[in-house]
Parts: structure tokens; sequence; C-alpha cells
């Protein structure tokens, strides 16, 4: 077999084994084993078998056996994680993505977990001492770094190696190697276990979590098994241990709060590119558009003053900003981080380019300014430890971003950086503090927000994901997830997160989430109107509208509701019923010009064509010059048959600088039906333009309106043909 087919025949047994169909999955695997003469694979395949075979006589026989159930679920697993490893062993060959490259080092290397761990534990008790007596610490550093990145890298591509992950899970547990390798261990699970399924990481992951060993080590390993969950369902359900292990969370208040933040950080994260988008599109373009208006002020306010200078609030400056529309764009903005929106991916999104961020182990490992990569003077220092201060908004690998940034900036860009933040950094501390006051767990709930950035920024930003399951790229269907989404279903959380899709306009999100709530709450009008706005955003005005009447049902009606109902029932063509919502918002808004625009086209719809020239008339008295007014009257007057009336106004518009085909087409209707047919021609060959074809179908949509006018149907449709032949 190919290597395609192979991957190919390895996921068709994932699918044989959703339905249990266990025979089929051994004759695909064995296969696979005997084409590539794997007989170790061969030898597996045959142990398993035998269990299987075994169990299955034994109940064949009518013996009682209470394991039965978790053998059968384990062979499941082992004939699903052998399929896997033969997928990862295919795809690895050649493929050219981060962790086939790390794999295939892996192996070439060969090295052992065990010594891995040793040699970081002597490493880490020298530079401890050497830091203690103040003896230079930079060639430790180096080896601590390196063995980071091959203990990162051994976890990282270990794939149902109990050995591995029981040395790494005692590593973490035991606390002899500091809390940052602790870190670095969980990011290395975390990231696994989003490729390939693995029992023993996840179950890592839930000890480490459920040890306490601190804060910062508990939220970090509650993304991963959170993100694991969602990666996983099927078989993570299908594992007793597992979810027995999980279900120790769902008695506990500190925990769902725990689970509650992290769910609302990931579904957050999903802002961010359209932050992103908004800052790039927006944003800075309309910025370095004002930028010499500003600057030509300051220079007329102090000719002295450079570029680099620090430019203060200035009233003008702030109406520049208003009229350019930017104060609204950043007053959007600034809300969004106030909701825990990522503003600081714009910023740094350019500044993964260094060669340390060539290695995936270190867009996870935890910040240290004395890093061998980096060499930052006291100033440089100074800036990164008062940026570490603010916590929350900075991740590790948007530190070290700072850091190479600050090796090559100019002196001048230095001084002018620490000049800002001497100004800044009180209102800053301020606001963090506030932050800080407002939440139950800070500590917790920042490194929850710096672990789901880090790996936010790894799966957008690294140029060799390919091939590893970006966990962005849909969203978290958190309800879904096995033990959490029985933890978040109560109608708190579910009304929290439908909010925050519905504010940021994710409406299909939104709209399950709000049927949720309705299943248990029909009588809440409010719900009613939010799950329309999603149904008429989606373009479903059928659903729209019967959302937006049981609103209607429920409470008297708003002018919002009123709006929302008259502009369903237009969609769908129920002008009537439109017509009268239009009639009750004007009572108490007589004046306003789309309302009367809207009735007038729902009257003249719904064959009221007197009515709607009443509106349209009232509204060419607020607005006497608008030739979209002029067009209406000039078409109703047609319709009711007041040609004097319609060609005054047609000529309004045809001597317009804005007359279109439209018109020219309408105005040689209103002779033709009149008979003035060498008139009309005039007219409508003027509509033609170059598009007869279009003009064409308008025509023939007409002529049903055209006969109720008085129009002779034979004779238009010569008049049409006469048309065609002349073009």
């Amino acid at each position: 077999m190919q290597n395609k087919e192979i991957i190919n025949k390895c996921r068709e047994v994932g699918s044989l084994l959703d339905s249990y169909n266990i025979s089929s999955s051994f004759s695909i695997l064995e296969k696979i084993a005997k084409d590539k003469n794997n007989f170790s694979l061969s030898d597996l395949l045959s142990r398993v078998k035998n269990t299987y075979r075994y169990m299955a006589e034994y109940m064949l026989n009518g013996n009682a056996d209470d394991s039965r159930e978790s053998v059968y679920a384990d062979i499941i697993e082992q004939l699903r994680s052998i399929s896997d490893s033969i997928i990862r062993d295919e795809i690895s060959i050649d493929s050219s993505d981060a962790y086939s490259e790390t794999f295939r080092m892996d192996k070439l290397l060969n090295q052992n977990i065990d010594s891995l761990i040793s040699d970081y534990g002597s490493a880490y008790s020298e530079f401890t001492l050497a830091s203690a007596a103040g003896n230079d610490t930079s060639e430790i550093s180096r080896r601590l770094e390196d063995l980071h990145s091959a203990i990162f890298n051994k976890i990282w591509v270990s794939l149902n190696d109990k050995h591995t992950i029981q040395s790494a899970l005692d590593a973490v547990l035991s606390m002899n190697y500091g809390e940052r390798l602790g870190a670095h261990v969980i990011s290395a699970l975390t990231l696994s276990l989003l490729g390939f399924f693995d029992r023993y990481k996840l179950s890592a992951l839930i000890s480490i979590y459920q040890s306490g060993i601190s804060e910062k080590i508990s939220a970090r390993s509650l993304v991963g098994i959170v993100f694991a969950l969602n990666a996983h369902p099927v078989r993570v359900r299908s594992n007793k241990e597992l979810l027995a292990k999980l279900s120790i969370m769902q008695d506990s208040i500190i925990d769902y709060r725990r689970v509650r933040e992290v769910i609302m950080t990931i579904i957050r994260t999903r802002d961010t590119d359209r932050i992103s988008t908004k800052m790039q599109n927006e944003v800075l373009p309309e910025l370095m558009k004002l930028r010499p208006d500003i600057l030509k002020q300051i220079r007329e306010a102090s000719p002295d003053m450079t570029e680099t200078g620090m430019i203060e609030s200035n009233p003008e400056w702030e109406e520049l900003l208003d009229k350019s529309g930017l104060t609204e764009k950043m007053r959007e903005l600034s809300d969004m981080q106030s909701e825990g929106a990522d503003l600081m991916m714009v910023a740094f999104s350019s500044l993964k380019q260094f060669p340390f961020f060539y290695k995936s182990a270190n867009w996870f490992l935890p910040f240290v300014s004395s890093h061998s990569e980096i060499s930052v003077d006291s100033k440089e220092r100074e800036i990164i430890e008062r940026l570490m201060d603010l916590g929350k908004g900075i991740c590790d690998s948007d530190k070290y971003s700072l850091a190479f940034a600050l090796n090559k900036m100019p002196s001048l860009q230095k001084e002018m950086m620490m000049s800002q933040l001497d100004a800044q950094f009180s209102q800053i501390s301020e606001e963090m503090k506030e932050k800080v006051l407002s939440s139950a767990a800070p500590e917790f709930d920042e490194e929850v927000t710096k672990v789901v950035r880090d790996l936010y920024r790894y799966f957008k930003l690294f140029r060799k994901t390919t091939g590893v399951n970006d966990p962005f790229k849909k969203p978290l269907e958190f309800l879904e997830i096995p033990v959490i989404g029985d933890m978040m279903s109560d109608s708190e959380i579910v009304a929290l997160v439908g909010e925050f899709y519905f504010r940021r306009k994710y409406y299909n999100e939104a709209l399950s989430l709000f049927n949720l709530l309705l299943e248990e709450n029909a009588d809440d009008p409010a719900l009613w109107e939010k799950a329309g706005v999603c149904y008429q955003s989606m373009k479903f005005y059928e659903k729209a509208l019967e959302c937006y009447s049981r609103a209607e049902l429920l409470k008297t009606p708003s002018t919002w509701l009123l709006n929302k109902l008259a502009f369903a029932n237009k969609k769908l063509g129920r002008f009537s019923d439109a017509l009268e919502r239009y009639k009750l918002l004007l009572e108490n808004d007589p004046e306003n010009l789309t309302l009367l625009l809207n009735a007038g086209y729902c009257a003249l719809e719904s064959d009221h064509p007197q009515e709607g020239l009443k509106f349209y008339y009232h509204a060419n008295y607020l607005q006497p010059d608008n030739i979209s007014i002029y067009r209406a009257i000039a078409w109703s007057e047609f319709i009711l048959g007041n040609k004097e009336k319609s060609l005054n106004y047609y000529d309004k518009i045809l001597s317009s600088e804005n007359a279109d085909s439209t018109d020219y087409l309408n105005a040689g209707h209103l002779y033709a039906v009149g008979g003035e047919y060498r008139k009309a021609l005039d007219f409508y060959q003027k509509a033609v333009a170059d598009n007869y074809e279009h003009f064409r179908t308008a025509f023939i949509h007409d002529i049903p309106t055209l006969e109720k006018a008085g129009g002779d149907k034979e004779s238009l449709l010569i008049l049409l043909d006469y048309i065609g032949l002349e073009k």
C-alpha cells in the first residue's frame, strides 16, 4: 500500500470502530502490518486480538464478567491508538511541518526522558548555587535552555508512551525542578493532545491539575484539559477511567469557577482576528492619514518640538479623531479590551520573525530576561520588568518578542519608550489593580489568559503548524465537551456566552444558545427578540418573524420590535402586515422619512397606490429635492393613471445627473400605455444602453402592471421585439 492509501485505511478504521466493527478493523490493520513487514505491529495486533477472542469466548460460555465492559473499551482504544501511530508514522515520513520534523529528529537522537530530566536536575542545582554565589551562569543557562527544548520535544512527539509521561508527571509533581519546567511540560502535553489523543497524557494533565501545586500550574493544566476534551470527545467518553477522574470536578464550586474562566477566555479569543483586522484595515491607516495634520499642528504650536517629542492631549487633535470616525472605533476597541479582548496581537504579530521562534518549544517557554539569546542592558530590563508587572495583557511569547525588539531598537526610541512609560505607567497600574480586585482568583485568571494567548499566537503566526489541529479554527462548542459541558450547562453561563456572541455579532453561535435558553424560559420576550435578530442577520426571515411575533404576544411591542416586525413582513412579501406596523410607528414619529418611504412602498405593493402616494408626498415635503422620492411619486401617479403628474416628476428625474436606465424604462412605459409608441421607443432605447437582456427581463416583469394601467400586451411585446431587432 502507498503512503496515502495507508492513511485513508487507518481513518477508515476510526469510522469502523465508531460503529463497533472490531473484526474489520483488525483485518485492515493486520494487512497494513503485513504489507510493511512490521513484525512488532503484527505481534501487538495478535496480542490484542487474542484478548478480544478470550473475552468473547468467555461471554459465549455464559460466564459473568464484571470487567468485560472496561476490557472491550480498552481493546477499541488500543486499536484507535495503533491506527493513530500508523497515521503519525506515515505523515511524518516526508512532511515539513514542525511536528513531523521534531518526530524524525527524536527518532534519530533516541534520547531517554529519564536521562534528560536527570541532566536538567543537575543543571538546575548548579544554576541555583551559582546564582546564589553571584557567579556567571550563562553557560549553565544555555544547558538548561537546550534541555527545556529536548524535554518539551520528547513529550510532544511521544505517543501512548506510558513510561515517558509518567516520568514527566513525576518531575512536575515533585517540584524539584522549579515551576518553569513544570509549566513547559504542561504546554508540551497540551500541544501534543491537540494533534493525537493519548490517554496517558490527558490523565497526567488531570493529575497535575488536581494536585493543586500552584495557581499558575493549575491554570495551565486546566487550559490543556479543556482543549484536549474538546479535541477528542468520543475517545474521552469511552474511557471510564478518565471520566471518573474528571467527574471529581463536577461537585466543586472552585472548579466550576475555574472552568468557566477558561471557557470564557477561549471564547473571547475568537474576537482576536476581528480586532486585528479592524486595527490593520481601519484604525492604523486612518491614524497614518491624520499623522501629517497632527504634526503640522504640533510644529505650529511649538516650532522647536521634534516628531519624537511627547504628544499631550489637544482638543484640536481630538476633533480630528472625531471627524475621521476614529474616536468611535477606538472606543469600540477599548470596550472589547475591557471584556478581555486581545489587542496585543497586532502589536506583537510582526515581532515573531526572530530565530528564537523557529522552535515550537520556544513559543511556550515561560519568560526570563536572563535567557541566553537576550542581551539587554539595565534600561531595557527596566522596560521589560515594568511591562511584566502589567501581567494579564502580556503573554510569554510577547515578552520574548519585546526583548528581541529592544535589542534592535535605536537608543533614541528606547528613551522615548521610557518617557512614555513614565507618563502612563501609574495610570495603567491603577487600571490593572482594579482588574485584579474584580477577580476572585487574579493569579489563576492571568495565567489562563497568557496560556491561551501563547497558543493562539503559535497557531496563527508560526509557519509550520500544518498538520496540527488548530483549536481556534472553529467556535468552541463548550456544551458538547465531555464533563465540562455538564458543568457549564446552567442557564447563567449559557446566557453569558450567548450575550457575548450576540454583542460581537456571532449570530449563529448566539442563536444555538438562545434556543437552549428558550426551552427553559419560553416566556422571555427579550430572548425571542434576540433570537429573531440572529435569524434575521442570517437571512432566515420566516424564522425571524416567528420570533418577533412571539415577543409581540408576550409584551406591548416597543418601537424597536415594531420596526423588526415591519421589516420581516416586508422581506417576506407580506406588505399589508408590514404597512400596519409602519402606520403604528408613524403615529409616534410622523416626520420619519425612512418610515414614510417604507410605508409608501408597502402600500403600493399591497395594491393601495393612493395611500402610498400620500406617504410619498409627505416625504417629498420633508425632502423636496430627493430623487428617490421623485421616482416613488412618478411611479405611483403612473399606476393611478395620472399621466401628466407622472410626466412632471419623470421630467425632473431625467433632467438630473442621477437618472439611470430604470428611469428611462419607466418613462417609456408611460407613453407606451397611452399608445404613443414612437415616443416610448425613444426612452426605451436610452434605457437599453448596452444591456438588452437586462432591459428585456425588466420589461417583461412590468407587463402585468402595464396591462392594469391600460396597456395592450400584444403591442407591448411587439415593441419589445422591435427594440431587440434594432439594438
